[in-house]
């Protein structure tokens, strides 16, 4: 059979997106896990963390496998995605924390990472011509799993047990990520060897300062969101939202921004010169947002307006990264790079959560709010620093292929 671009490239990308997207449903499991099992929140807590963390850190190291081999990567991604979210049921229902840690926070975080970046470049072949928008469309996937699981997921919740929850779930995101594996295909591509590839070593690449310039940027852009995302659930609680009905409203609204601010930021990027200007309107208005609402904390228009602007920039802030890399490094090390780069997430996923959690428990929303406009503030002058060194550089080695 022809492979072409839809059957091969854009609904095996969606499938494999629409189930590893669903992680960011974690705020609406950890009540119903906790009054189940009886686990300590920092349990539940530490199952997002390290679910974050293990997808940064599988993508960092498991780039050249997908440089090398799709149709291998997306296989990972089945296997440990799917017996992850059953360990994870199964750590529930018998209620041991260690199996529910393990299977949520380290194996279905390694079929995070590699499902992750499978589709992106694939993605960026097929559709050579329009590059920033085809990296938004494979990671607005990611965000899309929200807008649909937000309302199952709660559907499920309130009449079956949790554990039976996650059962339901591998078995429906195991049969779709493994009919994507069936039908993803890379197309051949004549490789574009140029200067930087052909002396292409990971250690000079990482120690490089206008790569850790961008490494922070994309840093403290996840830290952030995930700062938000992790307790969003509980945000609301906090300022009176006690609906569960509101709740999944506000949450799906959310997951409906991040969609489009990975597709709009993304299919804007491509009409630009410098593929790191979206970024510059990511940090602006998340700062605003958030000192904006700092000012009345426990008003709830404000922080709609804080949490709904957040997310769609942090969406934008992975949708746009891929094609910011593809402009200086190519096409040929580009899942390699992306990798390396979503090691940033590996660490914020660590940070983001415990950080929200620690505060939010300690301290006021007026507090968690300030705290982020600061942290943005502060990736705005390393971005404002990042441009500087990389003007003329990044810039104009645009590789095409």
């Amino acid at each position: 059979m022809k492979k072409n671009k839809y059957l091969n490239g854009v609904l095996p990308m969606f499938m494999i997106n629409f189930s590893i997207g669903s992680v960011y449903c974690w705020t609406l499991f950890k009540e119903d896990i906790i009054n189940y099992t009886g686990f300590d929140k920092p349990v539940v807590e530490w199952c997002f963390s390290l679910a974050i963390f293990f997808l940064g850190m599988s993508a960092a190291f498991g780039g050249k496998i997908v440089e090398k081999d799709v149709k291998k990567s997306s296989l990972i991604t089945f296997i440990m995605f799917a017996s992850g979210w059953i360990m994870t049921g199964l750590g529930i229902q018998v209620k041991n924390p260690v199996i529910t840690v393990l299977g949520f926070g380290v194996i279905q975080g390694v079929g995070l990472g590699f499902g992750y970046i499978t589709p992106v470049k694939t993605m960026m072949i097929w559709f050579a011509k329009n590059k920033g928008f085809a990296a938004g469309l494979s990671i607005a996937g990611f965000a899309l799993s929200g807008v649909i699981a937000t309302p199952m997921i709660a559907f499920l919740l309130e009449r079956i047990s949790v554990y039976l929850v996650f059962y339901i779930l591998a078995g429906l995101y195991g049969l779709s990520i493994f009919t994507a594996h069936l039908l993803i295909y890379k197309p051949e591509v004549e490789e574009t060897r140029t200067e930087l590839n052909k002396s292409f070593k990971i250690r000079e690449i990482i120690f490089n300062g206008r790569f850790i310039l961008l490494w922070l940027i994309f840093f403290f852009n996840i830290v952030c969101g995930l700062a938000l995302i992790s307790q969003e659930k509980q945000i609301y609680n906090k300022i009176g939202v006690s609906s569960i009905a509101s709740v999944v409203l506000y949450c799906s609204i959310s997951a409906v921004l991040n969609l489009l601010g990975r597709l709009t930021m993304a299919s804007l990027q491509d009409k630009l010169k410098r593929k790191h200007m979206p970024y510059y309107l990511m940090a602006v208005i998340s700062l605003t947002v958030c000192f904006i609402a700092a000012f009345k904390s426990e008003v709830l228009p404000q922080t709609l307006l804080m949490m709904w602007v957040v997310n769609f920039f942090f969406g934008c802030g992975f949708s746009c990264l891929p094609n910011i890399l593809h402009q200086h490094y190519s096409i040929d090390r580009l899942s390699t790079v992306h990798g390396l780069t979503l090691s940033a997430w590996a660490v914020a996923g660590l940070a983001g959560n415990q950080f929200a959690l620690y505060i939010t428990n300690n301290y006021s929303l007026n507090a968690l709010y300030t705290c982020l406009g600061i942290i943005y503030t502060v990736e705005f002058i390393i971005l404002l620093i990042w441009s500087k060194k990389s003007s003329g550089i990044w810039g104009a080695k645009s590789a095409r292929f």
